[in-house]
């Protein structure tokens, strides 16, 4: 019987590593770093290596007994090396979890749209 850590839990198939979990008065956090593979720029698909900085992303989650979840994300920015490419940066993205420019987490966004579904348009 294989041993069950909190990551594959919080985290089941995707590429990140749980750092810490927070209790606040109004919400329970999770820090997490994104730690996949590097990826292949949006703009040539050639695979980037050279990283060029980090930052935090918040990711707002479904609640968890009844309190607001939230995921702290740290991600990667890289370099796209290749000189014909019209990007210099880009932010890798952590499939499963989150989506460019999307400050909610798709388990969220999935959540959501099935309450839409059941409600049939009618207020909640």
């Amino acid at each position: 019987m294989g041993v069950c850590s909190l990551d594959d839990v919080l985290f089941p198939d995707v590429d990140v590593r749980l750092e810490a979990v927070e209790f606040t008065a109004g919400a329970s956090i999770v820090v997490a770093t994104a730690c996949g593979p590097p990826p292949r720029c949006p703009g040539c698909r050639v695979r980037a290596w050279r990283v060029h900085s980090s930052y935090t992303r918040s990711l707002a989650e479904r609640s968890l007994s009844g309190r607001k979840l939230l995921v702290r994300l740290r991600v990667r920015r890289f370099f796209c090396d290749r000189s014909q490419c019209r990007r210099r940066t880009f932010v890798e993205q952590v499939g499963g979890l989150g989506e460019r420019h999307r400050r909610s987490s798709l388990g969220l966004k999935t959540w959501l749209r099935q309450v839409a579904v059941e409600l049939g348009g009618r207020a909640g």
